[in-house]
């Protein structure tokens, strides 16, 4: 039969024909009816907020629930079934557990308004008899997307509740997550029709550590998860090489004992740990005073209930080694000369171990293993009992039925992305280096390998199309780190993006060492022979210097402190150069790139003041600052991810501007970003007003400038103050309709000079340093006028400091 359908005020809208195979394999299972329904949504019934969160058993359904048969849902191409809606509502009424859970599903969910119009008799339906619709899937993928790999069963996890008629195809969408579990062993899972789990609130319940152990062996066939980030080396995470130390886990008369071993080049199979140092683990670290004794499997100090935690779950997943920071590397004693060495080397300790263990509460005093709160778990509030029968009809056990309170997108951002630890400098590395982890969160297990998105301890997966923004960017970056990823360097700016804002206990020494297994991650990619095929001018410019690659530098010049990060949120860090980006403990982001940018100045050397800290060849380093020849293109410092001084020597063209007060309204953000080529548009930042000293009424550009210190109160608004800027880059922006025009826009950076005494005070006044500047910050300028000055400038040999 033809209908035309229309459809008025629903939420979520689509129009489609009837398709009689959907239906007609559930004739039973839809139920007619042509009282209309009250009210404009659906509220529900018979559900008490304050129950227990045990199952109820069966003689709480009514009939029609005590005849559920999930593998009915198989015959349907679209694996969906209906109840009608008031026969739900009458027996939520009558004490069906099952009716009340899928009403408590519906609740808030707008009654859609249809009209059929019948072109054949010329008939039109008003309001037709609405239906509960379910949909089964595994973490709402549809059929042709779900996971096979384990059995040929159903393969479901949650059921999909809509709210619609029986034949239009227009139906409103529930927004809460209706989950299906069963027990770990049961008949459900064994056929491989229900894939959640109902493992309890113990986390360190057999159950638990079941759940945990078929993760890791389901990964074990990933090959992204047994590839290392570079892709030089294949790992096999039970066979691999061990750290320099690891703590052994042994057992001696039936008693816990810990060894600090010294692995001598082995292999084996061990975990690492990422936490938060506080006074607890502060307690228990190595030091050269007690390194002997702990060879010999004595004085581990008072080990916080974290530790002991960590080394039970390794015990109880058969890995006998652990690595962790504050006892597997010397922290006292050697005046941190085995922690240099130790922490360049996290990039392989992570990539290679069996897993990444995390804790996320806020207080870990009582370590990993505490019970869930039984209001925590998303079954707390009901849990409903459904019988489970097999593909011959017969009844074989149960399995459960509940709602998530919280999505799993929500859980999994609120519990692991948004949690305290996540705001770790270090913890950003260890996460992307990590091929596995178990996040233990006060509300259940999560587990992320590199190759899947996340799985929680009910065995769902996060659905990407039901991730928000803000996850999927976090998922994304994990999933660009990696050899094949073309556009490698875009991958190292957002992860600085994102590390920027993340706290260190002692930024003076890990701001740029907290990143360091990336960059020697990223810097294989980037030498790999065939990627530099195709780029013969950049084949031996594989140069790390303070966070940046030089290779790249004309871009990596141009971060910005972001628009968002308030001044009390900024902070110098003293011993790193003013041009890079760890110089500032602030939120920091870098432009976009524009087809066609070019770049503006050569660097013509580099220094390392503070050489003793780093074994650097004698042929880059550079006496005083006194520049000798130096070619980039052929002579390479040996990589040294600990880097945190270099002095940038540049030839280049420098020239005056005026800096003048801020651009304040939206409007003259708007054309500022506009003219010069900057997006996305911002709605609010601390641009200023940029000016050519000839032209002081004409804005040619604007300025971020995180570390201008006017000179007098009002100077800068009323006539501005003269600061340096040097030609970085040229980009283009192309005007036009019929005759396409490209106006260059320079990228600059805002410098002042940095005149340090030399000699005794008596020479001072004579003897002074004049080319050595400091960065104030960076900006765009689109004036001709201040443009033609520039080209008209000469160049001049500087030292960026």
């Amino acid at each position: 039969m033809h209908i035309q359908q229309v459809a008025r005020r629903t939420s979520q809208i689509s129009l489609a024909t009837i398709d009689p195979e959907e239906i007609e394999p559930f004739r039973d299972d839809w139920e007619h009816d042509t009282q209309p329904l009250a009210g404009d949504a659906i509220q529900a019934r018979g559900h008490d907020a304050t129950a227990a969160p045990a199952p109820a058993d069966s003689s709480s359904l009514c009939t029609r629930c005590q005849n559920f048969d999930v593998q009915s849902f198989a015959r349907s191409a679209n694996r969906r079934k209906g109840y009608l809606l008031r026969d739900v509502q009458a027996a939520a009424n009558q004490g069906c557990s099952f009716c009340a859970l899928l009403l408590e599903a519906l609740e808030g969910v707008e009654k859609p308004e249809y009209f059929y119009n019948n072109l054949f008799v010329g008939r039109t339906t008003l309001n037709p008899d609405l239906y509960v619709h379910m949909t089964v899937s595994e973490s709402y993928y549809d059929d042709r997307e779900l996971c096979t790999s384990l059995s040929m069963g159903l393969s479901v996890n949650r059921i999909l509740v809509e709210l619609g008629d029986r034949f239009s195809g227009v139906r409103n969408q529930s927004k809460h997550e209706v989950c299906i579990a069963a027990d770990p062993g049961s008949p459900a899972v064994l056929n491989g029709d229900i894939v959640g789990r109902y493992i309890g609130n113990d986390p360190s319940s057999a159950s638990h550590y079941e759940t945990a152990r078929n993760w890791l062996q389901a990964c074990s066939s990933h090959s992204k998860c047994n590839q290392r980030v570079s892709g030089s080396v294949q790992i096999d995470p039970y066979h691999s090489p061990l750290p320099t130390r690891v703590v052994e886990i042994t057992r001696e008369n039936n008693q816990q004992r810990l060894y600090l071993r010294q692995t001598e080049g082995l292999n084996g199979a061990y975990i690492t740990l990422t936490h938060r140092w506080n006074e607890f683990t502060g307690k228990c670290i190595t030091t050269t005073s007690n390194y002997e004794e702990r060879l010999l499997g004595g004085d581990f100090g008072e080990l916080p209930q974290l530790f002991r935690d960590a080394l039970t779950i390794a015990e109880k997943l058969n890995i006998k080694f652990i690595w962790i920071d504050s006892i597997c590397i010397i922290q006292q004693g050697d005046n941190l000369a085995d922690w240099r060495r130790e922490a360049p080397k996290m990039a392989q300790y992570y990539q290679f171990s069996v897993f990444t263990l995390a804790g996320t509460a806020e207080d870990m005093t009582g370590g990993l293993l505490q019970p869930y709160p039984r209001d925590s778990v998303p079954w707390a509030s009901k849990l409903v009992r459904l019988p489970y029968r097999d593909k011959a009809g017969a009844v074989a056990g149960d399995f459960y039925a509940y709602i998530r309170r919280v999505p799993l997108v929500g859980e999994y951002m609120d519990q692991v992305r948004s949690s305290i630890l996540f705001r770790r400098g270090w913890i950003l590395q260890e996460w992307l280096l990590s091929k596995r982890l178990l996040w233990y969160t006060p509300n259940g297990l999560f587990f992320e390998c590199q190759q899947e998105l996340p799985r929680s301890y009910d065995q769902a997966q996060i659905a990407f199309g039901r991730a928000g923004a803000e996850l999927q960017a976090h998922l994304q970056l994990k999933a660009s780190f990696h050899f094949s990823n073309s556009d490698i360097l875009s991958f190292w700016y957002h992860a600085l993006e994102v590390y920027s804002g993340q706290h260190l206990t002692k930024p003076e020494l890990d701001r740029i060492l907290a990143v360091g297994g990336l960059a020697k991650e990223v810097a294989q990619i980037l030498a790999d022979p065939e990627r530099l095929a195709s780029r013969e001018n950049e084949a031996q410019n594989e140069v790390y210097v303070a966070g940046l690659w030089l290779r790249d530098i004309y871009h990596g010049l141009l971060w910005e402190k972001e628009h968002h990060a308030s001044e009390q949120d900024t902070k110098t860090v003293d011993k790193t150069p003013s041009w890079s980006w760890a110089s500032l403990l602030t939120l920091v982001r870098w432009p976009e790139r524009s087809k066609g940018t070019k770049s503006a100045f050569t660097v013509t050397g580099l220094c390392f003041t503070e050489r003793e800290a780093h074994e650097i060849p004698d042929h880059v380093v550079f006496d005083g600052c006194k520049l000798r020849p130096f070619n980039a293109m052929t002579e390479r410092p040996t990589f040294d991810p600990a880097n945190m001084f270099s002095c940038l020597h540049i030839r280049g063209k420098l020239h005056t501007v005026h800096i003048r007060g801020y651009l304040e309204t939206e409007e003259n953000l708007k054309k500022a970003a506009l003219s010069t080529g900057y997006s996305p548009i911002p709605e609010a930042c601390n641009w200023r007003a940029i000016c050519s000293a000839f032209q002081p009424d004409i804005i040619a550009g604007w300025g971020s400038l995180e570390r201008l210190q006017p000179r007098y109160p009002s100077a800068c608004d009323d006539f501005g103050i003269a600061v340096y800027a040097l030609h970085v880059s040229t980009r283009y922006l192309r005007h036009g309709v019929w005759v396409k025009r490209q106006l260059p826009v320079l990228d600059v950076l805002f410098l002042e000079e940095v005149v340090s005494p030399l000699g005794t005070p008596e020479q001072t006044a004579e003897r002074r340093v004049s080319n050595r500047f400091r960065r104030l910050g960076i900006g765009r300028i689109a004036d001709e006028g201040l443009i033609a000055e520039f080209e008209e400038a000469g160049e001049r040999d500087i030292q960026l400091i």
